[in-house]
């Protein structure tokens, strides 16, 4: 981002060669990264034919890409892909000229928040019911690790 932020991951990352799938005791968990919740064609694989159940997104994103699209991207990975998206979010200062988002997010196939750990900008949301009105804050500062929990329910997915 011009002006913000420069971070080029291929300088010092390497892409990785196959998709990755694993069983877990909570489902089939398709694996990915941070940057690649921009390439949906990648999630659709993952589901269509690796069975993905639950996408896992672990990221550290930056505050301004953050705030203008980590949500949206994860939200839309969920419901286009009718699956369970768990996405753990680095946040907080990592020096003087980087600073993650945050924002851990557990998120259903409909795209509802289940459970949001807030970040840099504030607290986040966890529901407590099966509708909105019963979505509450979390009690959040930068200084206390999140933990956010959530259930998994495998038979929402064939509803």
């Amino acid at each position: 981002i011009p002006g913000k932020v420069q971070l080029k991951e291929s300088a010092t990352t390497a892409p990785g060669t196959k998709l990755m799938i694993c069983d877990s005791p909570l489902g089939r968990l398709g694996l990915s990264t941070c940057y690649d919740v921009r390439f949906p064609e990648m999630y659709v694989e993952l589901v269509q034919r690796g069975g993905a159940e639950i996408l896992l997104v672990p990221s550290a994103f930056t505050v301004p890409t953050g705030r203008a699209h980590w949500h949206t991207l994860l939200r839309a990975r969920a419901i286009e892909n009718q699956c369970y998206v768990l996405a753990a979010a680095q946040f907080g200062k990592h020096n003087e000229r980087r600073e993650s988002y945050g924002h851990s997010i557990a998120i259903n196939p409909w795209g509802d928040i289940l459970a949001d750990a807030g970040g840099c900008d504030g607290p986040g949301t966890t529901v407590t019911g099966n509708n909105d009105d019963d979505r509450e804050e979390v009690e959040w500062n930068e200084k206390t690790p999140s933990i956010i929990t959530c259930d998994i329910d495998l038979d929402f997915l064939q509803t």
